[in-house]
């Protein structure tokens, strides 16, 4: 019971820490957010209920695949999470690394890398934990 509200606590600060860093960007990211039309992160308010609903969804998936399928089926649908996630950490790096979004601040950039992160960890933490449920019942 312990670790689990650990990780959840855990889980909680960095999507607050990732909505915070994502609604404070430079003038530049604001002209860019104007811009774009990414009015999901104007505010902290909508970018905590953005970044809350994605970590949100991401962990029901997880709970449903646990819940739903065998330890080592669930191992497989965490690794595929997990490459998805890595994918997508892949793409908002090559994409901050373009100048016209590396202008947007120090802070919504590491915001953006943010998100993938905490993403990628959740599903790691559920891919370990079905392989040590798939090694402790080998006949499920």
């Amino acid at each position: 019971m312990k670790k689990n509200l650990t990780s959840t606590l855990l889980l909680l600060i960095l999507s607050v820490t990732d909505a915070y860093m994502l609604a404070h960007p430079n003038l530049i990211g604001r002209l860019g957010i104007l811009f774009y039309k990414h009015d999901y992160l104007k505010t902290f308010p909508r970018a905590l209920a953005t970044v809350g609903l994605v970590v949100g969804i991401s962990l029901l998936i997880c709970e449903v695949v646990r819940i739903k399928t065998a330890p080592r089926l669930a191992a497989w649908w965490y690794l595929m999470l997990m490459v998805l996630g890595m994918a997508l950490f892949a793409h908002v790096y090559v994409t901050f690394s373009s100048f016209s979004y590396s202008l947007t601040g120090k802070s919504f950039i590491y915001g953006a890398h943010l998100l993938p992160i905490i993403l990628i960890g959740l599903f790691t933490k559920y891919f370990i934990t079905a392989l040590f449920e798939a090694r402790k019942n080998p006949g499920v």
